[in-house]
């Protein structure tokens, strides 16, 4: 297992995720490996737990988690940089933390029948709701056709500015194409495609599609999720003046989607405002484990 990350790994932007021993942690760990290696970028496996001080048994068991982890990226990608690391603390304010400096933070979640699963299904949607980074939330069919879309659920291009940059920078990294999706009786993409000039001309290169229906988002961005590889939404409710910072729309996405979801903070706009460009210097080799 590597060593603890120095404070310049620590500060270095890279993808995050959380792993506790579950089938689900370990399903989040492949789908963060390739997005690590597409964005160029570190992998961070961090398991957040408060054992008992001093016990052995504790100790055993976060070297366990954190080595098999590993192991599962190690054998996807072994020229990846990976690092584990194991926190005193509650898996959320653990990686919560550990967002402050991530490009991505990736959990897992399931269905939510077993204990174990009840568990996981709530760090989902507590991180979701709370992270200053995108979390990929990988439930359902992470193993889609290259070729599905990006679905991006968008009340407004005005306050979904950060999902829609998430949304384009993914499809561009996986070379892919965007539907835009609006749900309700108004319509704020008239002109449709035309309405989203802003991105549209920052990624020439990544085929759009606009989508308004008059139905309520949940059923609709559900309905269309089948045939996506990723749902992106925001992590504010719709328009109310008073907004949850995890609106209603997007907790129900993410209990149900039938693929991974991507949830944004409004206020990550700030660092995600230029599209992505592709790195040039190739991803150090991973250490070796300990």
């Amino acid at each position: 297992m590597d060593a603890p990350r120095s404070q310049a790994d620590r500060n270095r932007p890279g993808v995050v995720v959380g792993v506790d021993g579950s089938r689900l942690a370990l399903d989040a760990v492949r789908w963060a490996v390739t997005e690590a290696r597409l964005r160029r970028a570190p992998l961070h496996i961090l398991h957040g737990a408060p054992y008992a001080a001093g016990s052995t048994v504790g100790t055993r068991r976060a070297r366990d988690i954190l080595g098999r982890a590993y192991t599962v990226a190690y054998r996807i990608d072994p020229t990846l940089r990976i690092s584990t690391e194991h926190t005193e603390r509650p898996a959320t304010p653990s990686l919560l933390d550990a967002a402050q400096h991530a490009q991505l933070l990736v959990v897992g979640m399931g269905g939510g029948e077993r204990p174990q699963e009840v568990l996981v299904h709530s760090v989902a949607l507590e991180v979701s709701g709370r992270s200053p980074c995108p979390v990929a939330v990988v439930r359902g069919r992470y193993h889609s056709p290259a070729r599905a879309p990006v679905l991006v659920g968008v009340d407004d291009p005005a306050t979904d500015t950060a999902a829609l940059n998430v949304a384009f920078q993914d499809a561009q990294t996986h070379r892919g194409r965007v539907v835009v999706l609006h749900a309700g009786d108004d319509n704020p993409l008239v002109g449709g495609v035309a309405a989203l000039e802003p991105w549209t001309s920052r990624f020439p290169d990544v085929p759009v599609e606009v989508k308004v229906v008059q139905e309520s988002p949940v059923p609709a961005l559900l309905a269309a999720a089948v045939q996506a590889r990723l749902v992106v939404v925001g992590s504010r409710g719709r328009r109310a003046p008073a907004r949850a910072l995890f609106g209603s729309t997007s907790r129900a996405v993410v209990r149900r989607s039938p693929v991974p979801v991507i949830v944004v903070n409004p206020q990550a706009a700030r660092t995600l405002a230029q599209p992505a460009t592709a790195p040039t210097a190739s991803v150090a080799a991973s250490p070796s484990a300990q």
